[in-house]
């Protein structure tokens, strides 16, 4: 059930209409509860008993923390919870890669034909309740009293599968009061899911068909087209996931929760950490509090740890060497302009803004290729000497992604700051929405999952 289809609207219009009928908050909290799992269960039926598994184990540590601090008990919590993800998501790849080293040794074993289904956002989740349990160890937040609470806040269905991930600090405030409905508010959420739209169907959808066809076979591309494809690419993700977020957020203004924002114009950072505090920041945030921090040492070991907790930002994206080489160079580059210290000069930011998107788009390779090979003979494409071959991408590609490149900053202030929304009048901003989706409908092109789905 993706949210820019007809079936998610037939859940989201009677949820919203029985949650601002109640006028008990245990009413509503029972409500979204109840489409939260009708959502969920749309995906994978099976994944239910998981999600409402990993609730009661979660909520009856929590309490028994806060009863008693224990080390072993917050240990054995997070053992539990990263074991179900390892075991579902990373399995299937240790064993393979074990095989793969025996038979090095000389002990050649059949290589397991292992296929595991992977529940949708158990990657999201997962974290979502890790940073939870550290919270309440640390004594930063009470532990949830109610079940209800935290079962809302464990599977609200517009974070649930690909976030951003909310911190128990702030959403589990807001699920215990009974909010007003507001009008503005309202409106502003469905522009919100409008933009989101635009952005998954009308932009993501569109380039994904001339992306898979480049990574299909990049061994034939030209060199313009690899180049163009890779620009389409990263695009594509950033539309793509903006879009989730952004559809996510405006589905909390509907029902009165504001989620944190997670997307602020990240292609315009002039440095990858500004980068990575502008791209998929609840993600960010999360593995500077609970990996980065802890991790701890002095200035000497900043860069061991920056590259260590880069290479688990790589491996929690995905079971593959690609992954992991993909976050380590991340976490080296990080290093190195540790190191360095930035001109202040405005012209030089212009550049090193250019620098850090190329250089982006170029680890994106390793992040969008299936395989090592494919990785290589794209790479091959990108940085050998120009050859003939049959081009696969339209010349109106390069300006249309030039026009998205420009105008997206835009969007991007009226998604982040609602009152440069509201500063336009009320028919404007009617308008507005009813373009937006207007135009997604009438542009998009077929329509896939959302690429963090896989995580």
């Amino acid at each position: 059930m993706l949210f820019n289809s007809f079936s998610f609207l037939a859940l989201l219009a009677p949820a919203l209409l029985c949650y601002w009928a109640a006028r008990s908050q245990r009413v509503r909290l029972f409500v979204l509860f109840v489409a939260s799992a009708v959502f969920y269960a749309f995906h994978h039926w099976p994944s239910v008993f998981l999600l409402f598994a990993t609730i009661g184990v979660n909520f009856l540590a929590a309490r028994a923390q806060e009863r008693g601090r224990s080390r072993a008990l917050l240990t054995a919590v997070i053992v539990a919870d990263l074991g179900v993800l390892f075991w579902f998501k990373y399995a299937a790849f240790a064993i393979r890669e074990v095989v793969r080293g025996l038979s090095l040794f000389g002990l050649a074993l059949p290589e397991p034909q292992w296929s595991q289904w992977l529940p949708l956002g158990i990657s999201f989740f997962t974290f979502q309740v890790v940073a939870y349990q550290v919270d309440v160890y640390r004594r930063e937040i009470p532990a949830e009293r109610s079940l209800l609470v935290f079962a809302v806040f464990k599977s609200f269905f517009a974070q649930l599968i690909a976030g951003p991930i909310v911190r128990g600090k702030e959403l589990l405030p807001r699920l215990r009061e009974l909010a007003r409905f507001e009008p503005e508010r309202f409106h502003y959420g469905v522009f919100l899911f409008a933009s989101g739209v635009l952005l998954k169907i009308g932009v993501a959808d569109v380039l994904r068909q001339f992306v898979d066809e480049a990574f299909k076979a990049p061994a034939g591309l030209a060199t313009t087209d690899a180049w163009l494809s890779l620009v389409a690419f990263a695009f594509q993700l950033f539309a793509d996931f903006w879009g989730y977020s952004t559809m996510a957020r405006g589905i909390g203004e509907m029902f009165g929760v504001e989620l944190p924002l997670n997307f602020a114009a990240p292609y315009l950072a002039d440095s990858l950490q500004s980068f990575w505090r502008r791209w998929h920041i609840t993600l960010s945030q999360w593995f500077r509090d609970y990996v980065y921090v802890p991790l701890g040492g002095n200035r000497a070991k900043a860069a061991r740890n920056l590259i260590l907790t880069m290479t688990i930002a790589g491996v929690w994206h995905g079971a593959g060497w690609t992954f992991v080489l993909w976050g380590a160079l991340h976490g080296v580059w990080l290093a190195i302009e540790r190191r360095l210290a930035p001109s202040p000069s405005p012209s030089l930011r212009v550049l090193r803004t250019f620098g850090v998107f190329v250089g982006v788009c170029l680890l994106w390779v390793l992040f969008r290729a299936p395989t090592m090979d494919v990785a290589f003979a794209y790479y091959a494409r990108l940085l050998l000497p120009p050859y003939t071959a049959n081009p696969i991408v339209p010349e109106t590609l390069a300006i249309w992604l030039i026009g998205f490149a420009v105008l997206h900053p835009l969007l991007a202030k009226w998604t982040t700051d609602r009152l440069r929304f509201f500063a336009f009048p009320v028919w404007a901003q009617a308008a507005i929405t009813w373009f937006f989706l207007l135009v997604a409908l009438g542009y998009g092109g077929q329509k896939y999952d959302f690429v963090y789905f896989a995580f």
